[in-house]
Order: structure tokens, then sequence, then C-alpha cells
């Protein structure tokens, strides 16, 4: 499609037109009207001859083209539409030996926590397309594994390779807490969100999670908590949940506190945080164009040539 950058310069085309009209007005009251700047003009282009026709037309021609290049014709192509981040994501996955229990079900078989885990955050970070995305993982202590990015596909990638015991043993949530109020201490995002999944208790009292919640709230990060594991009434296995401490750190940050004991609570749990957390997206619109000027600017010439020529051999 063919636009203009500046379409004002057209309100000047008709001037010439008015200056006709003006100078014929002029000389219907027998006033005499000089032409001092423009006598070589004034001269030859005034006539009936062919030739002098000729010379009017390219005129007329070159100051339409002159107008056509001021206006700045431009090709515009097809907008592109380029989206950019506006929050940060940090997801912490407690990898300590507790998550390796096979209390979840997945596709009818028995699967351990970490691996029920893994399986939908993969899927639910390949939703969050608006975000930038970091995850932490911690047991003796807390270590980001995947600092924030846009690259969703590696992120899946990575958290797949995540195994029990590669942070150690224990469970270390307050000192999660505090490595991710630091990674988003200083980005430029306001929305800043953590979710934060653990089957335990804090157990390595680094700094206390309660502690560690009353930073994240100072520092406007918001976090959702999710307990995993079967009820202790439906495995073996006991649990060492701390459902109150979750509530709480859930509660101090202004996020939400979820229990996952199954597949259908975890996917249910991924779901209702993506309603509470929608996608946020800042869109810039790009509009490509071509400069088309150079083909009157290239025509105006010639035609100001081909009157010159004719001027001269007249």
């Amino acid at each position: 499609m063919i636009s203009f950058a500046w379409p004002w310069f057209a309100c000047v085309l008709p001037l010439p037109l008015l200056a006709f009209w003006f100078v014929k007005a002029k000389k219907n009251q027998h006033i005499i009207i000089n032409a001092p700047t423009l006598p070589f003009l004034a001269n030859n282009v005034v006539g009936n001859t062919t030739r002098h026709r000729f010379a009017q037309t390219l005129l007329i021609i070159s100051w339409c083209l002159l107008i056509l290049t001021l206006t700045r014709p431009q090709w515009l192509d097809t907008p592109v539409v380029q989206t950019s981040p506006s929050r940060d994501l940090l997801l912490a996955v407690d990898v300590s030996y507790s998550m390796q229990i096979k209390d979840m079900t997945l596709n009818g078989q028995s699967i351990g926590r970490l691996d029920m885990v893994k399986s939908y955050l993969q899927s639910f970070v390949k939703q969050r397309q608006g975000d930038r995305v970091g995850v932490i993982l911690f047991a003796d202590h807390a270590y980001l594994m995947i600092p924030f990015t846009q690259d969703l596909q590696a992120t899946g990638q990575l958290l797949d390779e995540v195994n029990v015991g590669l942070a150690g043993k224990f469970t270390a949530i307050g000192e999660a807490i505090t490595l991710a109020v630091k990674r988003t201490l200083h980005e430029p995002f306001k929305s800043k969100t953590l979710i934060l999944l653990s089957d335990g208790r804090d157990t390595v009292n680094t700094i206390s999670p309660i502690d560690a919640a009353g930073l994240a709230k100072a520092s406007g990060l918001k976090i959702y908590t999710v307990g995993i594991g079967a009820d202790p009434t439906e495995t073996e296995s006991q649990s060492d949940l701390d459902e109150t401490t979750l509530e709480q750190i859930a509660q101090i940050t202004g996020g939400q506190y979820f229990r996952a004991r199954s597949e259908q609570d975890l996917s249910e749990i991924y779901q209702q945080i993506n309603l509470i957390e929608p996608l946020s997206l800042k869109t810039v619109t790009y509009q490509p164009y071509i400069e088309l000027l150079m083909w009157p600017l290239s025509c105006l010439l010639l035609v100001i040539a081909m009157l010159l020529w004719v001027l001269r051999n007249d």
C-alpha cells in the first residue's frame, strides 16, 4: 500500500494556478507586471507554438513531480507485531529426597512426586509466552538452575533433566524464597511472581520461611505455594508437609496456597494460576516501509533537463 509521510505538501499544488489568476486579474486592471525573477521562463514559455505548449506541459509536470517528491511517498509493507515480556515468573522446585516417593499417579501408573511436577511444569511453561521464566532448585541449599529467559522450549527441556538429590536431601524453603527475591529485586518489571512447589517443611533454617516471605512482600514478589504429595492415610509413607507455613507464605505475599494430592489436583492448580496470573504481554507494532521518493525525484530531474533543452533550443 502506498502512503505519504508528509502529505501536507500537497496543499501547495494549486499555488501556480492561483498565481496565474492573480496575474491575469492584475492585467485586466491594465497594470504592468514585471517578472525580473524568472526572465528566462517568462520570455520563452509564453506563446502558442507547439514548442511553447510542450514547454508549458513540462513545466506543469515538473511542478507536480516536485510536490509528489516533497510528500515523501512510501510503500507500506505488512505490519510486524512484536511482543515483549512484562513479568518475571520464577519456579522454585523442591528436589529433596522425599520428592522421589511414588505416591502420585499419571496415566494410570505410579510415579514419583518430582516426575509428576516436571510433567505438568513443562506444559505450564509452554503456555507462558508473555513471561520471562526462571527456575530455582532447592534442597540443602537453593540454586538458580535457569536464569530468566524467553526460550520456553529450552526451559522445558532443562526441566526434564532435573532429578532428586541434585541439591542435597534436606529442604531449604526460606533460602529458596530469599534467592528468588535477590534474582527479581533489580529487574525492570513491576509484576514478579514465584511458584514454590514442595512436599516438606524447612529443615535447614538458614533463614525462616516467614522472614523470607516478609522480604518477598517488601520487594513486590508474589508467591504461590503448592504442597505436593498424597495424604498420609492414602500411602505408607509419612508426610512432613508443613501446610501451615506454606499457607502463611502465600498469605503474606498476596498469593495463594494450593494442595496437590493427585494428577487432577496439579492440573487444576496450573489452570487456576493461569487464570489468576494471566499472560502479561507488551505489544509493539512496527510498520516496515520502503522509500519511493527516488522515483518521482528521478523523473523530476529528467523533466527539468528536457525543459531546459527545449528552452535553450527555442
